[in-house]
């Protein structure tokens, strides 16, 4: 009888085929591999970025949140250039310190009358280098540095001047 239908084997079908699979598979991973490498380098940089952005930030809301006369000022404990935000209750005074310490901007809240060591500071942010200068009754400097080196700086303006 007639077939109607040869069947013809070719010989390049399966390495052909499995040559492409190789190239698709191969392809798949080196997309896969660029892209973490891509996702890793976005967030290390988003990290820098929100360590020097988040610190300048705390430090422009804590100096707005206790804008009072005599409130704030720029001293020196042992050393290390402190802000000190001065707050009376009914009962006693008290004094939050701001300060860099150890690579890392710390906060420390105690009785005005009895301050404790700068050691015993609560670590907020980690960054390279911070710094603090006044620059008039009430206004303020403050540079971040992150760990990759980048740098920026805010100048805040209390609308209340110290008396």
């Amino acid at each position: 009888m007639y077939r109607l239908h040869s069947e013809k084997k070719h010989s390049a079908d399966f390495p052909f085929i499995l040559t492409l699979l190789g190239v698709f598979t191969i392809s798949a991973l080196l997309v896969t591999l660029f892209g973490a490498n891509i996702y890793r380098h976005i967030v290390s940089e988003s990290q820098t970025g929100y360590e020097k952005s988040a610190s300048l930030s705390y430090m422009r809301e804590k100096l707005r949140q206790n804008d009072r006369a005599g409130a704030i000022s720029l001293i020196e404990v042992d050393g290390t250039d402190v802000l000190s935000i001065e707050a009376d209750f009914p009962d006693n005074s008290f004094v939050t310190w701001i300060y860099f310490q150890d690579g890392a901007l710390k906060e420390l809240f105690c009785k005005k009358d009895n301050p404790i060591s700068l050691s015993a500071g609560q670590a907020l942010l980690t960054l390279s280098d911070f710094s603090m200068a006044q620059l008039s009754d009430s206004s303020f400097l403050f540079c971040a540095t992150a760990k990759d080196g980048s740098f920026q700086e805010l100048t805040v303006t209390l609308h209340t001047a110290a008396d």
